[in-house]
């Protein structure tokens, strides 16, 4: 019974994002209890913003899917981030690599140093630390920590898929290779 509402939860999230979740049903039908460690994991750490300004947490999530995946993991990164109120044109600019909102700049920012251990990793905890405080710098982390997951876990069923432009509305953005390299 379990199995099947977990199926069905995730066909309706299927059908809401227009993603293939053909990874997370191979998972789930492999094993309920990993399944449910996973999802576990996600929501918890994911989701919780604590005192992170909602543009920046967002950011840190499309970060850390974008540092292992160009296509449908930072295209539903996206779609998410917009349902939740992050504006389009800030998105856009975040993938393309344009200057944008500095909030969500910076909590981008932060995730891809984050993820790839660059070298001002240190400089944009502290200006985070500064700006929002230890809360919010640990949620900004855990949110690129979780975001990363999803890819990994698809690469690791043998889900992966190439590159793809991520679509804004009705706007198609071709995601600048330069930003998932460190």
């Amino acid at each position: 019974m379990l199995k099947w509402l977990a199926h069905r939860f995730l066909r309706r999230m299927e059908r809401r994002f227009d993603y293939d979740a053909s990874y997370a049903h191979e998972l789930l039908d492999a094993s309920f209890p990993a399944f449910r460690r996973f999802m576990k994991m996600q929501m918890t750490g994911g989701g919780w913003r604590a005192d992170a300004p909602r543009d920046a947490w967002l950011a840190a999530g499309i970060a850390g899917a974008l540092v292992e995946d160009c296509g449908p993991c930072v295209q539903i990164a996206s779609d998410m981030a917009v349902e939740s109120g992050m504006s389009g044109e800030i998105i856009k600019a975040l993938l393309s690599g344009a200057p944008t909102d500095p909030d969500a700049q910076l909590g981008f920012d932060y995730g891809r140093a984050l993820l790839h251990g660059s070298t001002n990793l240190n400089q944009l905890r502290e200006q985070i630390e500064t700006r929002w405080g230890k809360r919010a710098l640990i949620a900004l982390s855990l949110r690129a920590i979780s975001g990363r997951n999803f890819p990994i876990m698809k690469r690791a069923m043998g889900h992966a898929k190439t590159c793809q432009r991520v679509r804004i509305g009705n706007i198609h953005v071709a995601v600048s290779q330069m930003l998932k390299s460190a």
